[in-house]
């Protein structure tokens, strides 16, 4: 990984569609060991994508989670780059009724990555609120809405809103009624684009701590820079603690340690995020257009955990048991 990330820039990457798509196929192709390997190795190599780019970063871990879906369904992938859409916001999402010994699938799906990029995606399909199934569909037979994105930030990514209006084979189904929701790896996978937060942050650290070695930088400038530097430690930390204990979590500690690390990812970057605004005030955040734009994916990136919803989860998990324990 490393030795084709060293091949890779930011700049070339987002300079184009053509480019980014490139730049992830090198990726998908040259690691497929790594994408259903280690717990460990993966985080610390989508972290290490997420370092370079974010938007390379959410599309590469968007084929890893991708590969290791099917390497738990037991079923071969097909060819090229993969994408998961599951997104159900607002009321979206796919429906999915039986048409004789086919599916038809209809319905919208948002937040849908790697329009131009992606070959295929995996797609949840709901037979009614409680039962979907999964499918595996070429990503040339849905329609995007291009003008469904209106902000720069994390634009490479291609996320738009798709359209689905298709008949597809029961062989195009993966896994069993209610495999996707119910594997244990749906909440390992949190923990994947985490590691990409984590991999933008380190990022973040690194640009500014570059454009304060070219002047003197003031005793408030270093400080701050030490608080960034420890909030980056710490989501390391979490990423990696959490990680080491995947294989040995189950059930509902499974759950709340990795929305705990999250959380705790989520939290440092915010930080991040801030102290870096302040320290390089509105002359770094104008002048230099890489530093600009890794701030605007990265606020926008963590902006899909819902830090209230998972506070309030883990209190009442405490409550919970210190109830027990009482």
């Amino acid at each position: 990984m490393s030795e084709a990330l060293d091949s890779l820039t930011a700049q070339h990457v987002r300079s184009s569609i053509d480019a980014m798509r490139s730049a992830v196929r090198l990726l998908a192709e040259r690691d497929r060991d790594l994408w259903v390997g280690p717990f460990t190795d993966l985080v610390d190599a989508l972290a290490e994508v997420g370092r370079t780019d974010l938007c390379l970063g959410r599309l590469v871990e968007g084929h890893a989670d991708a590969m290791r879906i099917l390497d738990q369904a037991a079923r071969p992938a097909g060819e090229g780059v993969y994408a998961v859409w599951a997104s159900r916001s607002a009321g979206t999402g796919v429906s999915a009724v039986r048409e004789g010994d086919r599916w038809r699938l209809s319905g919208e799906s948002r937040f849908s990555s790697g329009i131009d990029i992606a070959d295929r995606a995996l797609v949840p399909g709901w037979v009614d609120d409680r039962t979907h199934l999964l499918f595996d569909l070429a990503v040339a037979d849905v329609t995007p809405d291009r003008d469904t994105w209106h902000t720069t930030a994390m634009n490479g990514s291609r996320s738009f809103t798709v359209t689905v209006d298709l008949a597809a084979d029961e062989d195009q189904v993966v896994g069993p009624p209610g495999f996707y929701l119910a594997r244990p790896g749906f909440p390992i996978g949190g923990l994947e684009v985490a590691a990409v937060w984590l991999g933008g942050a380190r990022s973040v650290l690194e640009q500014v701590a570059s454009g304060l070695r070219r002047f003197t930088a003031s005793a408030h400038q270093t400080r701050r820079l030490g608080v960034m530097e420890q909030a980056v430690w710490l989501a390391g930390a979490a990423v990696q603690h959490t990680a080491a204990r995947v294989p040995a979590l189950e059930g509902d500690a499974l759950f709340q340690e990795t929305a705990s690390a999250r959380t705790a990812v989520v939290t440092a970057c915010e930080q991040v995020l801030d102290e870096a605004g302040r320290i390089v005030g509105p002359g770094g955040l104008s002048t230099d257009a890489r530093l600009a734009r890794t701030i605007a994916d990265l606020g926008l990136y963590v902006r899909q955990h819902h830090l209230d919803l998972t506070w309030e989860s883990l209190g009442r998990d405490a409550l919970r048991r210190r109830e027990v324990r009482g």
